[in-house]
């Protein structure tokens, strides 16, 4: 049994060392990105979404009370007999405003079912991401030992140079003539 490790390409050690750190930089990369996107998503659904429906509620439910004077005021009113238009600008403020509690109702529906969707999803990422950070760096360190080590190994039982027709250039204890 031989003795000696036979180191074949640290070169190739090397170069999985090299990919192995472009994809942990990528991979973070995207995470980041990932973790952006939900973040910019769960604001655009919390904030931006339910403060535009919110105004658009009041702005309906006041244009909804002026319509609903006007026609108070034409009912009143002896001067028009023909109310339609009130009536009907009472039912469209009341269809609008209808519109704008359903979509309230839609965007606290989404708000709810993003978090129990997401939160899942989230708990990987931070699993992965978690990896990535602390893991992966001591991956590569223990990488980057050992290839070191296997350098040194290698430099140390490199063979060594022949000097003339087949001597080494280390001594080696002669061995007596038996003639």
């Amino acid at each position: 049994m031989d003795s000696q490790a036979r180191v074949g390409s640290i070169e190739a050690l090397e170069g999985f060392r090299a990919a192995l750190i472009r994809y942990t930089e990528r991979a973070r990369r995207a995470l980041d990105d990932v973790s952006g996107e939900v973040k910019r998503t769960r604001g655009w659904l919390e904030v931006e979404q339910r403060q535009k429906w919110e105004q658009e509620f009041r702005r309906r439910t006041r244009l909804l009370e002026q319509a609903e004077q006007e026609l108070y005021s034409a009912r009143i009113s002896s001067l028009q007999n023909d109310k339609s238009a009130q009536q009907m600008a009472v039912s469209k403020a009341r269809r609008a405003l209808a519109e704008a509690e359903e979509k309230l109702a839609v965007l606290k529906r989404w708000r709810q079912a993003y978090d129990a969707r997401i939160e899942v999803l989230a708990k990987q990422l931070e699993s992965l991401h978690e990896t990535l950070s602390r893991q992966m760096p001591k991956g590569v360190v223990s990488l980057t030992n050992s290839i070191r080590l296997l350098q040194d190994y290698a430099e140390v039982h490199a063979p060594r140079p022949v000097t003339g027709a087949g001597e080494s250039s280390s001594p080696t204890p002669e061995t007596p003539d038996p003639s």
